[in-house]
């Protein structure tokens, strides 16, 4: 009869082993929440003021983040855990700005070209501001009104119709003469850039942004930095209206115009006469540095000592509400960025400490991206300045905005990007009971979309949007702790999997589908753009498989200067002709080709209708 004492001994053994196993496993995961709540509530702080980058608070991030590794003992790769590069951060007025009038009186009997003009100067600043995104230089000409300065084919209504605006500066009201609403027959006219687009395609040296009548029509347009300043090819400004509405004849005043264009829907554009106008603009873009920061843990086996992966996340954040602010509100606020990217930070930091402890077979090289807000433009910087060659570097794993989990669904992207990952993906659910939901592409608005168009294989991990999402209200409360610690165990485990495999994932490049085009667009042809300026016009740093470009013979690194009849200067040329272009029109695409990149070559792209 000992056999069955035996028995209920050793099942009580193994009974009491599993509780002290799941009281460690508890303990551990309520240490590590412990641990992300602590790194959020500091990089989601008051202190760090939203963390944009180039600015005090993301550069006490990024110390905070290096002294975590230090302190963990996780080196850096270099000399320094700090890959530093500059962005500008903000643009100011130079010297040199002058706005000259010269206004011909006419005078009863005597001729005008005897008659001395009188010469009115405006004060920059206070009269009138230059635009972020207005050209550097000098323009003078005559000053003609263009009423809403939309040029609309499909609406039969051109501002533009009967007037001569080449050479001369265009005085252009802002909205539409439906008003601003973005999803009206105007929608696609009204912004700033495609007015100042059409004006320029038209030949104009200059535009004059002037508001509609109401109680803020003396307000100027904040000069601020944004993402949108590349260069234009224009002089732009911002004018208050009342001293603009002194110019216009008193047969014509503006107030009159105005509400006549409203209510007919017609245009009522005119040269204002016996009027001259000379602009000079002169700002200046101050830039700071800004840090990606990097460290490693080497791995185990001698034999794939060169083969690192990739774990990122972006650290930076909207500041007190940069350009992709959803506020909506007049009144600056802290962006504090809780979820977007405080969450995915502590991930990255909380990961590097693990395997530091528990290294895995292949080394792991852990990056924290700046700039990711601004376009990508940490991991754009790292992927053309990789500090271990791109070969070298078998995946990528990026998590951005892991800690709303809800009802245990994850996204992951990415997942067509290697034949290893669907069933990785898989037996990684089922271990955590998530529900999985899953995107092929390998591009994103995310950084590891720099590393897909070096061709290396990533996974993008994604707890979902939400109502808080660049907004003030992203704050450190509303974090799902526990399922971030959960999304962290499941990427371990993909870390883990991938290391100990010996074979390499096998790089894809996902097949084009027009779903998967971001923005709202009705039309896509598949590029994926260079958000960095260049001089020449946009640069393209990947085509999409089967898509329109691909098959118009559009290549990675061409250079778009023509886009149907629209010069294309950077890439917000290209969005605001993109949002007037229809499905299925055939366009002829102008770009430069080669090494110099001085090889014009013409392309036939047919775009195609977004899902």
């Amino acid at each position: 009869m000992r056999y069955p004492l035996l028995t209920f001994r050793l099942c009580a053994a193994i009974v009491c082993a599993m509780f002290a196993l799941l009281s460690v496993s508890q303990s551990a995961d309520s240490i590590l929440v412990a641990k992300l709540q602590t790194h959020i509530k500091y990089l989601a702080s008051d202190e760090l003021e939203g963390r944009s980058s180039g600015s005090e608070g993301n550069s006490k991030a990024a110390d905070y983040i290096a002294n975590f590794f230090k302190q963990n003992s996780i080196p850096s790769l270099g000399a320094s855990y700090f890959q530093e590069f500059n962005i500008p951060t903000s643009i100011a007025l130079a010297e040199g700005n002058k706005f000259a009038l010269e206004i011909t009186v006419e005078q009863p009997g005597i001729p005008k070209d005897q008659i001395k003009p009188v010469k009115v100067g405006w004060k920059a600043g206070g009269d009138y501001t230059p635009l972020s995104f207005s050209e550097n230089g000098t323009a003078s000409g005559k000053l003609i009104f263009a009423g809403y300065g939309i040029s609309s084919p499909d609406s039969q209504y051109d501002d533009y119709a009967g007037v001569d605006v080449k050479g001369n500066i265009v005085i252009v009201l802002r909205g539409s003469p439906d008003g601003n609403d973005n999803h009206g027959k105007f929608g696609n006219y009204i912004s700033l850039r495609s007015k100042m687009l059409t004006a320029r395609e038209k030949g104009a040296a200059g535009i004059i942004f002037v508001s509609q009548a109401g109680d803020s029509a003396d307000s100027l347009i904040a000069l601020e930095l944004g993402t949108a300043d590349k260069n234009s090819g224009i002089i732009a400004l911002s004018a208050k209206r009342t001293p603009i509405a002194k110019l216009f004849p008193r047969d014509k005043p503006l107030s009159i115009i105005d509400a006549q264009i409203i209510k007919s829907k017609k245009p009522n554009s005119f040269e204002i006469l016996n009027t001259k106008v000379t602009v000079t603009v002169q700002l200046t873009k101050i830039e700071k540095p800004t840090s990606n920061i990097i460290a490693v843990v080497r791995g185990t086996n001698p034999s794939l000592s060169n083969e690192y992966i990739v774990v990122g996340a972006h650290y930076d954040h909207l500041g007190w509400g940069d350009e992709g602010s959803l506020h909506g509100k007049t009144e600056k606020k802290i962006h504090y960025g809780a979820d977007d990217n405080a969450s995915g930070t502590s991930g990255v930091m909380e990961l590097a400490a693990t395997f530091a402890k528990n290294p895995a077979e292949r080394p792991i090289l852990f990056m924290l991206f700046t700039g990711e807000e601004r376009g990508l433009l940490g991991s754009a910087y790292y992927v053309k300045n990789p500090l271990v060659p791109l070969e070298n570097t078998i995946c990528m794993i990026n998590m951005d905005m892991i800690g709303r989990l809800k009802d245990a669904k994850l996204n992951i992207q990415g997942v067509g990007s290697s034949s290893r990952w669907q069933s990785l993906i898989d037996s990684l659910g089922k271990a955590h009971a998530f529900t999985v939901s899953i995107g092929a592409d390998g591009f994103g608005p995310s950084d590891h979309s720099s590393f897909y168009t070096k061709e290396r294989p990533v996974l993008f991990l994604f707890t979902g949007l939400h109502s808080d999402y660049h907004r003030p209200t992203d704050t450190w409360d509303k974090i799902n702790y526990e399922g971030e610690a959960n999304v962290l165990s499941f990427a371990e485990g993909a870390v883990r999997e991938i290391s100990r495999t010996v074979e390499k994932p096998d790089f894809i490049k996902v097949k084009s589908t027009s779903s998967q085009t971001t923005g709202g667009f009705k039309v896509t042809i598949g590029i994926v753009p260079d958000y960095s300026d260049h001089p020449k016009g946009l640069k393209i740093t990947d085509v999409r498989e089967g898509s329109p470009a691909q098959k118009g013979g559009m290549l990675a690194d061409d250079i778009i200067i023509k886009f149907g009849e629209t010069t294309i200067k950077n890439i917000y040329d290209y969005t605001s002709v993109l949002g007037q272009t229809k499905a299925g029109e055939k366009l002829k695409v102008v770009v430069l080709r080669g090494p110099k990149e001085d090889k014009e070559v013409t392309l036939e792209v047919v775009p195609e209708a977004r899902k």
